[in-house]
C-alpha cells in the first residue's frame, strides 16, 4: 500500500481533518494538502510515523469494537499487534485460529486505546480454566483464539464467532494480559503485511 493510500485511509477511519493529521505528524496543513493532492510525497523521515498512524486505525468497519480472548500467550504485552490466522491443519477444531506476534519491526501503537485494565478486570474473572502447564505438558501449545466456554472471557468473541468474518489472516492489538491469556481488539479483518 502506498503512503498516499495510507494517508487517505487514516483520514477516512479517524474522521480527522487534514489539519488534525498535520498536527499528529508535526507538519503544516499545506504539506499534508500537497501530499493528498499528489503534488509532493512525504519525506522518508515521516514514513514510519505515517505507518504507525495507519496501523492504529480500526479497519474492521464494525459498529462496535470486537475483542477476542487469546490463550497460551507468551511474551506479548499491551499494545502489541498480533496476526490471527486460520489453522486449516488443526485436527481437533474446524474453526481453530492461531495467533502470533507481528514482526518486531512493526510499530507498536498504544495511543487511542480506550480499553484499560480496569475495564477488563471483572471479565477476566470469567476465565475458569488456566490454559498453561497442566494442558501443555510434553508438547507445545501455540497461542490461539479461545474457542471454549471455559476460556472465552465474557465480552469477547470465540474463534467460532469470528471464523467466517475473514479470509485467512486478521490483525488485532493486545489490550490486556493476565497470566497466559490476553484480550485483543480486532483491528483489521483481512490483513496483508505492509511492505
Amino acid at each position: 500500500m502506498t503512503h498516499l493510500n495510507m494517508l487517505k485511509q487514516i483520514l477516512k477511519d479517524s474522521h480527522w481533518t487534514q489539519e488534525q493529521l498535520a498536527m499528529k505528524l508535526g507538519v503544516s496543513f499545506a504539506t499534508v494538502n500537497s501530499w493528498m493532492n499528489g503534488r509532493t510525497k512525504p519525506q522518508k523521515s515521516l514514513m514510519a510515523d505515517i505507518e504507525k498512524l495507519y496501523l492504529a486505525q480500526d479497519m474492521t468497519r464494525e459498529a462496535e469494537p470486537i475483542y477476542v480472548t487469546l490463550v497460551n500467550v507468551d511474551e506479548v504485552k499491551v499494545g502489541d499487534y498480533v496476526v490471527l490466522e486460520k489453522d486449516y491443519d488443526n485436527e481437533y477444531d474446524d474453526e481453530a485460529i492461531m495467533a502470533y506476534p507481528i514482526d518486531e519491526e512493526m510499530p507498536i501503537v498504544v495511543e487511542n486505546d480506550y480499553s484499560t485494565e480496569e475495564d477488563w478486570r471483572e471479565k477476566v474473572e470469567a476465565i475458569r480454566v488456566y490454559m498453561g502447564e497442566s494442558q501443555s505438558v510434553g508438547y507445545y501449545r501455540p497461542m490461539h483464539v479461545a474457542n471454549s466456554v471455559n476460556t472465552v472471557v465474557r465480552g469477547t468473541r470465540s474463534a467460532g464467532r469470528i471464523y467466517d468474518k475473514f479470509e485467512d489472516k486478521a490483525r488485532a492489538r493486545v489490550v490486556f494480559v493476565v497470566k497466559k491469556s490476553a484480550i485483543a481488539r480486532i483491528m483489521e479483518w483481512n490483513y496483508k503485511k505492509q511492505k
